[in-house]
C-alpha cells in the first residue's frame, strides 16, 4: 500500500476542484418534461375501512391546512374539519369506495408508466399488489413499539413474500430515534440479507403531536442520528424517507461522509409551497452534488392523484436538467434497489 504526503493530496484535490465540471450543477437546464418510466418508492396500501364514506378534500400545500391555532380548541376537530370544508379552489377529493380507489390508482399507473414500492402491512399490501402484480412490489412497514415483530419473524416475512425493502420504518411517530439500540438487530438482519431500509425522518401531518401521535418528536428527523447506525452497519443501504427535513444542512453533511446514503422526497414536495421546497430543499441537495442519490416518492395514501401532483412538481422544477429529472424519477431507484431495469 502506498502512502502519500498531505501536501500531495491537497494539491491533487485542488487540481480536481479547478478542472472538474459537475454534471449536477452545470448541466444546462431543460424545460422538457420527463415522460419515461417512473419508480415511486413510497406509496401506501390501505384497508377498505380506512376510506371515509364522506369524501375528504386535500388542499395543497398541506402545511397551510391549519394556518393558526388557539389551544382552547380541539386541534383534531379543526384539522379534520378543513378536510370536509376545504378552503381552496381545486382540492383533490378522496374516493369513498375501494373500487373507486383502485380505478383512480390504475389511471395514475397507466398515465405515468409507474412502478411503485408499496409500504404497509402484508395483507393490505398483497391485496393491492394483486390488482397490479407487474407494477407494485412489497415493502414491509413496521414500528417496534407498535408491531412487536421479532427479528426472526421479520426474516421469515422478508423471504416468504419476496419483500424488496424494509420500509417505512415509522419509529419516529412512537418517539423512538433511528439510533435506538432496539433497532440494531433489525438493521443487522437487513445488512445480512442485503435488504435496503427506508426510515421515516421528517414531518408528519401538520400538528401530528397534538392529535395523532403524541410521542412524535421533531428532533428525531435529524440525520446526524444515523451516524451511529452507519458506522455500526457500513454495508446497510438506507433511504431517508422525507430526507430528514428540515435538517437539510445536516443531511448534506451526512451524504458527504456516507456516500451509501440516499434520500427520498416523498410527500414533502406537496406538503410545503413548491417555491419553498424548490429553493431551500431540493435545489440545495442538487447544488451540493447529490442529484444521483435523490429518490422519487409520492407518499400516496388515499388520494391517488397525489402521484401526478408529485410528478408535476419535480418535472416543473426550473433548475433541473432533463437528465437530473430522469435520475430522480427512475435511474437512482434502479441503482439503489440494484435492478437491471423495469419494463413498462
Amino acid at each position: 500500500m502506498k502512502f502519500y504526503s498531505p501536501t500531495l493530496l491537497i494539491a491533487l484535490l485542488l487540481l480536481t476542484t479547478c478542472t472538474k465540471t459537475s454534471n449536477e450543477t452545470n448541466t444546462p437546464k431543460s424545460t422538457e418534461l420527463y415522460k419515461g418510466p417512473i419508480i415511486d418508492m413510497h406509496i401506501h396500501s390501505i384497508e377498505e375501512n380506512e376510506l371515509s364514506p364522506d369524501s375528504m378534500a386535500m388542499c395543497l400545500p398541506l402545511s397551510t391546512i391549519v394556518e393558526h391555532y388557539d389551544p382552547k380548541d380541539e386541534y383534531g376537530d379543526i384539522f379534520w374539519g378543513n378536510f370536509s370544508n376545504p378552503d381552496c379552489e381545486n382540492p383533490i377529493w378522496s374516493p369513498t369506495t375501494y373500487d373507486a380507489y383502485i380505478e383512480r390508482l390504475k389511471g395514475q399507473i397507466d398515465k405515468y408508466q409507474l412502478n411503485a414500492i408499496v409500504n404497509g402491512a402484508i395483507p393490505t399490501n398483497q391485496k393491492l399488489i394483486d390488482y397490479f402484480p407487474d407494477k407494485l412490489q412489497h415493502a414491509l412497514q413496521f414500528r417496534i413499539n407498535r408491531d412487536s415483530i421479532s427479528v426472526d419473524s421479520i426474516k421469515t416475512l422478508l423471504q416468504k413474500f419476496d419483500i424488496k425493502v424494509l420500509s417505512e420504518i415509522t419509529n419516529q411517530y412512537g418517539g423512538i430515534a433511528p439510533n435506538d439500540p432496539r433497532m440494531f438487530p433489525y438493521y443487522e438482519l437487513a445488512q445480512e440479507l442485503d435488504i435496503p431500509v427506508g426510515i421515516h425522518m421528517g414531518s408528519g401531518l401538520p400538528g401530528t403531536p397534538l392529535f395523532l401521535y403524541p410521542d412524535y418528536r421533531v428532533e428525531f428527523s435529524n440525520p446526524l442520528l444515523l451516524e451511529d447506525v452507519l458506522k455500526k452497519f457500513p454495508k446497510l443501504r438506507i433511504a431517508v424517507m422525507h430526507y430528514g427535513e428540515p435538517f437539510i444542512d445536516e443531511m448534506i453533511a451526512m451524504m458527504v461522509s456516507y456516500p451509501q446514503l440516499y434520500v427520498e422526497i416523498g410527500g414533502i414536495m406537496w406538503a410545503y409551497p413548491k417555491e419553498y421546497f424548490y429553493e431551500y430543499h431540493l435545489k440545495k441537495l442538487v447544488l451540493a452534488g447529490f442529484g444521483k442519490r435523490i429518490l422519487f416518492g409520492s407518499d400516496m395514501i388515499i388520494w391517488p392523484e397525489l402521484i401526478g401532483e408529485s410528478i408535476s412538481i419535480i418535472n416543473e422544477a426550473p433548475f433541473l436538467s432533463y437528465e437530473q429529472k430522469a435520475d430522480i424519477f427512475y435511474n437512482n431507484a434502479v441503482r439503489f434497489l440494484r435492478l437491471n431495469s423495469i419494463d413498462n
